[in-house]
């Protein structure tokens, strides 16, 4: 049988602790630590899941879906083809600057949740393609193969969700899945940086964000 559909308090409580998960991380956090930090029973909490393993992939699903639906909403509002792209390729990275390190290696080390991200990743990469095959048909893109574009992002966006990758760089990971769509919006246009000029001349990023990760 379905999952009702939580209430207004279900859903506040889900924002919240999606916010601690994603700030510090899930593996060590106990229910009764959530009922009380989020100022609840743990009665209210097994109404919302059965047991903290739900109650974690839940909030992931969310987390993720609102992503997907961020990123599908943007990408209809945008004027043209390297706009679409881009405002698709950058609700992920908007969404990634609230993942902590330590939510990624709990994420990494947890085959349920990993199957979350994985899916996740399968559809966005999904629809990057077909954003890539309209652009293509649209002869703004040059002509590449949107599924092989999409195999090598779906490969770099899974080293990129590799806790070890940040012990040997010096990006955040928020500026890593950046740094990956730069590079890809450059590739997809005969003139290299023209489609992310445009995008980034629309949406202009906060010169003083690296430094600010770095702190």
């Amino acid at each position: 049988m379905a999952r009702a559909l939580p209430s207004k308090r279900g859903n506040e409580l889900l924002d919240a602790l999606e916010s601690m998960v994603l700030r510090e991380g899930f593996a060590s956090l106990g229910v009764s630590e959530i009922a009380n930090r989020l100022s609840c029973s743990k009665r209210t909490l097994y109404d919302l899941a059965p047991s903290k393993r739900e109650l974690v992939l839940l909030v992931l699903e969310r987390f993720f879906a609102r992503i997907r639906r961020d990123a599908a909403l943007a990408s209809e509002s945008a004027s043209d083809a390297q706009q679409r792209i881009y405002a698709y390729l950058q609700a992920g990275v908007r969404a990634a600057e609230h993942l902590s390190p330590t939510t990624v290696v709990d994420i990494h080390r947890w085959p349920p949740a990993r199957a979350i991200w994985q899916e996740h990743v399968r559809l966005r990469v999904e629809g990057l393609s077909r954003l890539i095959d309209q652009g293509t048909r649209e002869g703004v893109f040059r002509k590449i193969p949107p599924a092989f574009v999409a195999e090598v992002v779906f490969a770099s966006i899974n080293r990129l969700r590799e806790p070890g990758f940040y012990d040997s760089t010096d990006l955040t990971i928020s500026e890593a899945f950046d740094e990956l769509y730069s590079m890809l919006l450059a590739a997809l246009t005969p003139h290299g940086n023209a489609v992310h000029d445009s995008a980034t001349r629309q949406a202009p990023r906060d010169p003083s964000r690296l430094q600010r990760a770095r702190d």
